[in-house]
């Protein structure tokens, strides 16, 4: 009996989903620490809505972002994993909502490499948002699937022991 191609293939995807976004966060990680350690004026601002440093803040969001990637990378639960990574976006999706409402429209995600790439100002944050918005999503989808998986599981296997059972008027 062969495995249902469209579990592998979400299987794959989730696999993939975890991993990619395990390298960007470890990815992120290293250009905040990077900006933290920099000279830069705004690492001396303290954050509107967190009311603490950039400096301190970045170092936070790296080693928050370390362990989140290195749990995507080991962990071997799909749903824990989503999980994860579905708190972690919330969180990110939260944080830029609640600056966009106190009208805050710079983020210091990446530090000051933003200001080395050769990119329109913006667009990595730009890009980042995105990016966040695609992991919110494809780990709601892949709980979604996880739990419809197994309640599906469990409703076929008490189908399945239901109909074996003799019933009791037969006897």
């Amino acid at each position: 009996m062969s495995a249902d191609p469209n579990i592998v293939d979400n299987a794959r995807n989730d696999d993939w989903l975890h991993k990619s976004a395990a390298v960007l966060l470890l990815l992120t990680a290293v250009a905040k620490l990077y900006s933290a350690s920099g000279s830069a004026k705004i690492l001396e601002v303290q954050d509107r809505l967190l009311h603490l440093g950039y400096r301190p803040l970045m170092i936070l969001a790296a080693l928050l972002e370390i362990v989140v990637a290195l749990f995507l990378l080991k962990s071997r639960s799909h749903l824990g994993r989503s999980l994860v990574l579905l708190w972690l976006s919330a969180n990110f999706l939260a944080y830029h909502l609640a600056n966009y409402l106190l009208g805050i429209h710079y983020c210091p995600c990446l530090g000051s490499l933003t200001d080395r790439l050769p990119l329109p100002r913006g667009l990595p944050d730009t890009l980042l948002i995105a990016l966040v918005f695609w992991w919110f999503a494809g780990s709601v989808r892949s709980i979604w699937r996880l739990c419809a998986s197994e309640r599906w599981t469990r409703l076929t296997l008490a189908m399945r022991s239901a109909l074996r059972k003799p019933s009791a008027a037969a006897h």
